[in-house]
């Protein structure tokens, strides 16, 4: 153990040193950041280790009691020795979990404080003044450095050596072989898809929503395996240098960017297919948008080659600049259009509906239109005053985010569609778990459907998790960071002197579960199996199986309250807090309830008695 501490405490200071200067850029940052995370989870495990120990050691220095004092008689050498040697174990394991927490506290403050750079040189990247869009200066050093980048572009693929007509061939089935991935594959996939959704599911919600999330996989794969023959096919011309890597990764990013936002937007709206429609949009709002998820996206995964391959190249600043300006530019434009066309669209069909339906429900349907469309026109202004003010890497990023929160959103309403229909489907009495429920525990159809409700909520609140940190990714918080925090044990709540934290409160939910279920598998054992056996009266059987019930849920708050660190004293200073709520606003329930017992005590009034 003293090595294993002395090992992380060699590798933070390491960390802290390597962090020290200014220069650092984000990536040498997040490097940096994620070689904690390991740190970390040793040193948890290392605590986990010795608290038991240092308990145990404890305990056994407990049983021997305190040393004789002077004046008394000497305890044996066996004693002595077994109480020296406990003294040192504990002194030794005490230590060790001290530098244990000690080291964790400073992996955290560490991690802190890389987070605090990171989000200091984001927000100075962001307001960083760079030059406007109007300039005519911009232009025209673009303009005469756009020749010179040219030449880097093609002295990068530029061949030292003829390929050979082998090497020619290859390459050149490669990019037929993507082409036709790209194009009929993708075509046959769907339709596959849709065969296979009419033939295997059943005539549910959960037909649409699966084709859907089959739709949107492989609009997905099928550029990704474009990207990586294109890959290859470029790789067979010329050698695999550092700008050569960056241009096969700046194809693969736009591809599969591209091949995202028009498979989400076509598995959304189903041009043409109202039937197999999952999100709520009218036939007249498709017909205005069902080109513009493949032009955002095409448009999207263009302006993701462009700046990749740019940073690849090295281009001049002016040609960076100019290009991130036309990145801005081409977004804005195509993004309002879509805004215009969807609103006018959605405008008409509102009206529309209006007149066969009343106002209210109109109005009411309107608002969340009403406020994503403000919240997009209001993000796309500050775009355009940015990328005209001279702050391009703001514009850069709030377009960015636009889209992203865009695609987020979309996937997060598939796959919650999605798991709702699949857990209505599992848990339904025709679906393969409702039956072997139903068979195997003799659960109602009314459990089942509890079942599922249940488990889509949970299911839906762990999509929303997953969802708000990649929304909030891009401002500076890795997923991976949040993840762990989220799951960390030392993300605790404090009440008082009472720490809780998530895993605490699972661990103390699955104990009091048990504790009721063993309850009611006691109570219903005597109920149904052992109290018919005896010569007890009806009353008497139903006073002993409510007084169990009534006991085994009072048992099972007790156990989940010393489960979560709640000691005696606490629970009656609780207790005495509750009793003055129930004596003002209480009295007759609790008087009821008491009234109750007495009655099944006593018995003056029976089971079986008219």
């Amino acid at each position: 153990m003293d090595a294993r501490l002395d090992a992380a405490e060699v590798k933070l200071r390491a960390i802290r040193v390597e962090t020290r200067p200014s220069s650092l850029d984000n990536a040498a940052l997040k490097a940096h950041q994620a070689a904690i995370i390991p740190i970390q989870a040793d040193l948890a495990d290392a605590l986990a280790a010795l608290t038991p120990r240092l308990q145990d050691a404890q305990a056994r220095l407990a049983q021997l009691g305190p040393p004789p004092a002077a004046g008394h008689p000497a305890e044996s050498s066996d004693v002595a020795a077994s109480r020296a040697q406990l003294v040192k174990l504990q002194n030794n394991l005490d230590g060790n979990s001290k530098r244990a927490r000690l080291l964790a506290v400073e992996a955290d403050q560490l991690n802190d404080a890389i987070s605090a750079r990171l989000q200091q040189n984001f927000t100075a990247r962001l307001w960083a003044r760079s030059r406007s869009a109007l300039q005519p200066s911009l232009w025209r050093d673009f303009a005469m450095s756009l020749p010179g980048d040219l030449m880097t572009l093609l002295g990068a693929l530029t061949l030292s050596t003829a390929p050979s007509a082998g090497a020619g061939v290859r390459a050149a089935i490669l990019l037929a072989i993507a082409l036709v991935v790209l194009g009929p594959v993708r075509i046959v996939l769907a339709r596959l898809g849709r065969t296979g959704a009419t033939r295997l599911l059943p005539a549910s919600s959960l037909r649409r929503s699966a084709l859907a999330l089959w739709l949107t996989g492989s609009g997905v794969l099928t550029p990704v395996l474009a990207g990586l023959l294109f890959r290859e096919a470029l790789f067979t011309l010329v050698p695999s240098t550092a700008v050569t890597l960056g241009l096969a990764r700046a194809v693969m990013s736009g591809l599969v960017v591209a091949g995202l936002i028009e498979a989400l937007g076509r598995s959304l709206l189903a041009p043409g297919r109202p039937s197999w429609r999952l999100a709520p949009v009218s036939d007249p709002v498709v017909g205005r948008l069902a080109l513009f998820p493949a032009l955002i996206g095409a448009a999207v995964g263009l302006v993701s080659l462009a700046s990749q391959a740019a940073d690849a190249l090295e281009v001049t600043t002016a040609t960076t600049v100019a290009i991130d300006c036309l990145s801005v530019l081409v977004e804005l434009a195509i993004l309002g259009f879509g805004l215009i066309r969807l609103g006018r669209a959605h405008h008409a069909h509102s009206a529309h509906a209006a007149k066969a339906a009343d106002q209210e429900a109109s109005s009411k349907s309107r608002l969340p239109w009403i406020l994503a469309a403000v919240a997009a026109w209001l993000a796309l202004g500050v775009a355009l005053a940015a990328v005209v003010g001279g702050y391009l890497a703001l514009s850069t990023f709030v377009m960015s985010e636009v889209i992203w929160i865009a695609i987020v959103l979309a996937s997060l309403f598939l796959l919650t569609q999605f798991v709702d229909d699949l857990s209505q489907a599992l848990f339904s009495p025709e679906g393969l778990l409702g039956r072997l429920f139903q068979t195997a525990i003799g659960l109602s159809e009314n459990a089942l459907d509890q079942i599922g409700v249940l488990l889509s909520g949970l299911l839906r609140l762990a999509l929303l998790l997953f969802g708000w940190m990649a929304i909030v990714a891009p401002f500076g918080a890795s997923v991976r960071e949040m993840l762990s925090r989220v799951t960390s044990t030392q993300m605790v709540l404090k009440l008082g002197q009472l720490s809780i934290s998530p895993g605490l409160i699972l661990g103390a939910v699955a104990v009091f579960a048990l504790g009721l279920l063993v309850t009611r598998l006691i109570r219903g054992w005597l109920e149904d199996t052992y109290l018919p056996k005896t010569r007890i009266d009806l009353g008497v059987r139903s006073s002993i199986t409510a007084g169990l019930g009534y006991l085994g849920a009072l048992i099972a708050v007790l156990l989940t309250c010393a489960y979560l660190g709640l000691s005696l004293d606490r629970i009656a200073l609780f207790a005495s807090a509750l009793s003055v709520g129930i004596g003002f606003g209480l009295q007759a329930i609790i008087g009821n309830f008491v009234s109750g017992l007495i009655l099944l005590a006593e018995r003056p009034v029976k089971v079986g008695d008219w």
